[in-house]
Parts: C-alpha cells; sequence; structure tokens
C-alpha cells in the first residue's frame, strides 16, 4: 500500500539522522516482526530492537499501522500525502515522547488520517 509507505519514510525523522541514508536498504530484507512482538515498544524502544536501523523500524511501524487499520476497520486513502502527514506526526510524537508506547502514537495518526470503511471483505 503507497500511503503505508510514505507514512514509514515520512517517520524515519522520528529516529536520528543519517537513519535516512541508510532508508534506500530494501524493506523487503528487514525482519518481519509481529504484533505481539511490536505492540509494547516505546519509540525508543522500537528505535533499538531495529539495530538503530531504519529499514528495520519499517516492519515494526507497518505492523502497528496494520493492526490499527484493522482493529478499527479503516483504510488509508491511497495517497503519498496522507503517509507524509501519518509519518509526520508519528515523527512528532516520538520525538517530543521518546517513552510513549509507539502503537498508540501510530494509532493515533492512523485515526487522525484514515476514512471508515463499509465495504465486506
Amino acid at each position: 500500500m503507497v500511503s503505508i509507505a510514505a507514512l514509514l519514510f515520512a517517520s524515519a525523522a522520528a529516529f536520528p539522522m543519517g537513519a535516512q541514508s541508510r532508508a534506500a536498504k530494501s524493506a523487503a530484507s528487514a525482519p518481519t516482526v509481529s504484533a505481539v512482538q511490536a505492540l509494547p515498544l516505546t519509540c525508543a524502544q522500537a528505535w533499538v530492537a531495529a539495530h538503530r536501523s531504519y529499514a528495520e523500524v519499517i516492519p515494526i511501524v507497518t505492523t502497528l499501522a496494520k493492526v490499527s487499520l484493522v482493529n478499527r476497520n479503516l483504510v488509508l486513502p491511497n495517497t503519498r500525502e496522507t503517509g507524509l502527514d501519518a509519518g509526520k506526526g508519528i515523527a512528532d510524537d516520538c520525538k517530543a515522547d521518546p517513552d510513549a508506547l509507539l502503537y498508540a502514537i501510530v494509532d493515533k495518526h492512523v485515526r487522525r488520517v484514515a476514512g471508515s470503511t463499509s465495504q465486506v471483505k
């Protein structure tokens, strides 16, 4: 989904400088992360769990965004702007409070930018 990818790229700002230069690494090569592993992490803990690697943060934020979308029956508009908007909000909130639960921050911004779906899967 394009908007989740944009969200992830924009949320790179939440992590130390230099991480963006490593963002060119393929996210596909990063290990997968289960919701059970990702849910209890703070912003700071997620960065450490990702070995301070942007490529390894991507699956954590993606997993959390998917949990939020599914649990709340939401869909992100498929636009780069939506993803960038959510990503900037995630980055700003993580910078303001590195000890906040990353899921709470991701969920907050997914809800803010997403629309409700009425389609049956």
